[in-house]
Formats: C-alpha cells, structure tokens, sequence
C-alpha cells in the first residue's frame, strides 16, 4: 500500500491542470445532475435555516472554490476553504472575488492530515464534495483531525469514490486485466488513468466504518449518482467532449425525471453502494 502513496510531484503534476477545467465542468449535463443531487443532499442535511450567519461552514479539499460559491447563496455564514493545492486555491482566491463573498470567506491552505491551522471545536459543519478523502493516504487520521476541529452536536458530510462502481467501471468500461481488478477488490484502491495517482474507493460499509472509528455518528449515507452512469467521455479534462447521457439529459424532462428517481432511492441501504461516489453524513 505504501507504494501508492500520492506523492507531492504526483499531487502538483495532476492539480496543476485540473484548476484550470473544474470550473467548467457544467458543460456536461451529467455533472449538472451530479451536482444537484449533492447540493439537494447537502440541504436536506445541513438545513439552511438551522445555520446562523456567525457559524462556520468548512469546505474540507475545497479547492477552486465552486462549492463555497454555489453554497454561499443557500448560507449567509462563513466559510473556511482548506485545501493543499497552490493552483487550486489562486483559482479559489479569484472565484471568491467574482462571487463577491470574499468578506465571508478565509481561504487556507493545509493538509487535511494535520489541520494546525484549525482551532479544536471551532468549525459548525465541514463538506467535502467530489471525493478529496480518496487523494488522501493516511485517511484515518485525516478523519480524526475533522472530527477534532467540528464542535459538539456537529455535522460532517463526505464524499469518496465508490468501490463497487470502480470494480463494474474497470471491468465494463476499461476492460481492466485480472490482476488490475484483483488489485481493486483487495487494496481499496483504483488508477483511473496514467495521469490520476491511486485513489481510496469506499463502500458505504467502509466508509461509515472510516467515520465510526474517528468518532461520529452515522446519519445517513447516499450513491451518487446511483443509476445514472457518466460516459468516458464525461471525463474530458477539458470539458469539451459530451456523452450520450449528457446528450440525454440536456432534455429539461429527461433531467428533472432523472433527478427524482436518483433521489427517491439514493439514500436505500441496498441501492447505495451503485453509486458513482459514497456520500456520507455524520454527527460529532
């Protein structure tokens, strides 16, 4: 397992142009869909009304900032941005501008391994969307440190990769060898391309387990998306290429009936572990 480790040169080499096309991946349709199922997901356990305006809001691996832009406009608090990438947080830096929320917003770099900068029982509720606990080696203790820093009574909602999507993606789409699917199934851990560094896959089983052992208490836990399946083309580092499901989901009525099936059974204990990425809220 040591020798999948991210390394800093790995970390640089794949963020570096990843800040550049985040922003834009609402050229796809599939990725809008994506996002509103979190963001739907996201309020229904984070209720805007139960926030006050001095609370703190975390956005854990935040990078460019999309998510803080987007969530500031459902949230009147204040919001910590904490991510490890340069390039990721001067994208950040100038979205927060743009936005004009930059009042609102303390934008901090750091690994989520040793949060120092972070005073213990300070932050109301920490997000961390589209999976940076999956770049993360030493994910126990990064767990452990956004349990220290959340206060009492607390919420934590996470996401990372999904394991079985990753088995059924390497074996449908990526026509993966044996041994590559052998490797997935044991270690809990894929290379989506030569580009991608390993990454940490979990199941909803695994995950809650991840949080269970750092002291939170389960809520709920969410496939995302759970039926809908991205085209490789949906993985587009520039966004420029569309899927036929993006196709299909540019229909306003294909869309909106997407998103009420995905949310009717996304949350279901024996439909969760289909999805795309494991999304799981806790309590401190």
């Amino acid at each position: 397992m040591n020798k999948k480790k991210i390394s800093k040169e790995e970390f640089i080499k794949f963020f570096k142009p990843y800040s550049q096309n985040v922003d834009i991946a609402d050229n796809s349709a599939f990725w809008k869909l994506s996002d509103a199922i979190i963001r739907k997901i996201i309020l229904k356990n984070i209720p805007a009304k139960s926030i006050k305006e001095n609370d703190i809001i975390m956005d854990a691996g935040g990078g460019t900032g999309r998510w803080v832009c987007k969530l500031s406009q459902d949230y009147k608090c204040r919001f910590i941005l904490y991510d490890l990438s340069d390039d990721m947080l001067e994208k950040a830096k100038k979205n927060i501008s743009r936005s004009d929320i930059q009042q609102r917003v303390t934008v901090t770099k750091g690994d989520l391994t040793n949060i120092n900068q972070i005073e213990t029982g300070s932050v109301d509720c920490i997000i961390s969307i589209y999976s940076p606990i999956s770049f993360i080696y030493d994910k126990e203790k990064a767990t452990k440190e956004m349990y220290r820093v959340l206060k009492k009574g607390g919420v934590i909602i996470i996401m990372g990769h999904g394991y079985y999507n990753a088995l059924y993606s390497k074996m449908n789409n990526y026509f993966a060898s044996i041994e590559e699917i052998g490797n997935i199934e044991k270690d809990y851990t894929v290379k989506w391309a030569n580009h991608v560094p390993f990454l940490n896959v979990f199941s909803k089983e695994s995950m809650e387990k991840l949080l269970s052992n750092a002291g939170f208490k389960i809520e709920k836990t969410y496939g995302i998306p759970v039926f809908i399946q991205p085209g490789l083309e949906d993985f587009d580092p520039k966004n420029k290429q569309r899927s036929q499901i993006s196709k299909a989901l540019e229909n306003k009525k294909y869309f909106k009936n997407a998103f009420k099936i995905e949310m009717a059974h996304n949350s279901k204990p024996t439909v969760v572990n289909r999805g795309m990425n494991i999304f799981t809220a806790a309590r401190k």
